[in-house]
């Protein structure tokens, strides 16, 4: 028997689903089957598909956006959709689900993918509100702004300067939560890395103030605080090795700020000499 053949048939199918979630190079795999499933990819390497108790509602195909989204429960207890209680981070978490028949295991088909957007406790269950990749497709771009502080998002585009050329390794002597405390930080006056980049490995964090050698990131990244606890031994001495991130400094999205700090005033994307009153009010603007 084929898929096809199981899919169209009116009593014979048995459907189960593997969900695929993946967060930069970072892969997490779960099936709605009650046992281990072992299969390959393109390449022949084995891939493992965890029994999990999830579930997920009807996909709907619709014009209307918000209704293009798909809803997954899973039990308050799992660890995996815990994680999403916390700010989600800033690299996104695809999901792809994959739909099969138990009697011909191993040959399935994409039946969704998507981004997941939130998460929600209801009672015993965690509920993570997952958006259709086509949502993108379908949504209004954004449109520039007329406002008096830059409508650039830093290191992006519209800003031009390529971080590869602000990068700053720094030294984590502690990390607790969202605060990471960097040697190097200390350098730079309060202040300077707030609205960065902090990264350490694939993992990416936003720094939201910055305070000596105190940042504070917008969620935790739980990685950096495992390496300082169980850090690296150098093969020679058997010393512990320093734990490196990387700091990039943030913009408060001022013209001088933009001028002083980054030099990079012919790229300001807002206009500072806005006048205070509507011009457009009837009455004198001076």
């Amino acid at each position: 028997m084929t898929y096809a053949l199981a899919e169209s048939s009116t009593a014979d199918g048995r459907p189960y689903f593997l969900y695929q979630f993946a967060e930069g190079a970072q892969i997490w795999r779960f099936t709605s089957r009650a046992a281990v499933l072992i299969s390959t990819d393109v390449s022949g390497t084995q891939i493992t598909w965890e029994p999990t108790a999830i579930a997920h509602g009807d996909v709907v195909q619709t014009s209307e956006i918000e209704r293009g989204q798909l809803e997954l429960t899973w039990s308050l207890s799992h660890l995996f959709a815990r994680r999403f209680l916390a700010p989600l981070g800033n690299t996104p978490v695809t999901l792809t689900i994959f739909r099969g028949h138990e009697q011909v295991l191993g040959e399935t088909v994409a039946h969704w993918k998507g981004r997941v957007v939130g998460a929600s406790v209801e009672g015993q269950r965690i509920l993570l509100t997952c958006e259709s990749v086509f949502s993108t497709l379908r949504r209004a771009g954004v449109r520039a702004k007329y406002q008096r502080l830059c409508r650039h998002a830093l290191y992006g585009r519209g800003c031009g300067l390529d971080i590869a050329g602000h990068w700053q390794t720094g030294t984590v002597l502690s990390a607790s939560g969202s605060t990471v405390t960097v040697t190097e930080a200390a350098e730079r006056p309060d202040g300077w890395y707030r609205g960065g980049v902090l990264r350490f490995g694939a993992q990416l964090g936003f720094i939201i103030d910055h305070v000596g050698a105190q940042l504070i990131l917008s969620r935790p990244i739980p990685e950096i605080a495992a390496a300082v606890a169980a850090p690296g031994l150098d093969p020679v001495t058997g010393d512990p090795l320093p734990v490196l991130v990387d700091i990039a400094p943030g913009c408060d999205l001022r013209a001088a700020t933009c001028a002083a700090k980054f030099g990079n005033l012919l790229n300001f994307g807002g206009f500072p000499e806005i006048p205070g009153r509507n011009p457009f009010g009837g009455g004198s603007i001076l």
